[in-house]
């Protein structure tokens, strides 16, 4: 199943918390936000947090008990960068000098959508003074 498939699915079931689903994954580091190891999510925004909802390794099914948010008013900056040729990584800080790794694939025909997501969801943020950092 494609990553258009799996934003579709759960979209017309109506199970997604927030609006700009994008298909991302994260990996376990030091940021103290998520401690975790590597999982893919479907990250959406929604009025005052950003939503990371589980999905399962091989089925893609969610796991709601696995879920997590942040809320938007603890983010001070971002930063994106180019991991490797089709992976990028969105970098979020919080005032409290904690900070999320959200990587997410890229120059594929199914991640379009989470492209165009991402790029709405840093401009929602910058709308709330969010500011872009450049490293």
């Amino acid at each position: 199943m494609n990553r258009k498939q799996i934003v579709l699915q759960y979209r017309t079931q109506r199970l997604l918390k927030g609006h700009r689903p994008c298909v991302i994954f994260l990996k376990q580091n030091n940021g103290k936000i998520y401690t975790q190891g590597t999982a893919d999510f479907i990250m959406t925004i929604g009025k005052e947090n950003l939503y990371f909802q589980r999905l399962s390794f091989f089925t893609k099914k969610l796991l709601p008990n696995k879920d997590f948010s942040v809320q938007l008013s603890r983010i001070k900056s971002y930063n994106m960068r180019q991991v490797n040729p089709v992976v990028k990584c969105l970098t979020l800080y919080t005032f409290e000098k904690y900070y999320l790794e959200i990587f997410f694939y890229i120059k594929t025909a199914d991640t379009y959508e989470t492209e165009t997501n991402i790029a709405g969801i840093i401009k929602m943020l910058e709308e709330r003074g969010v500011k872009e950092l450049s490293l």
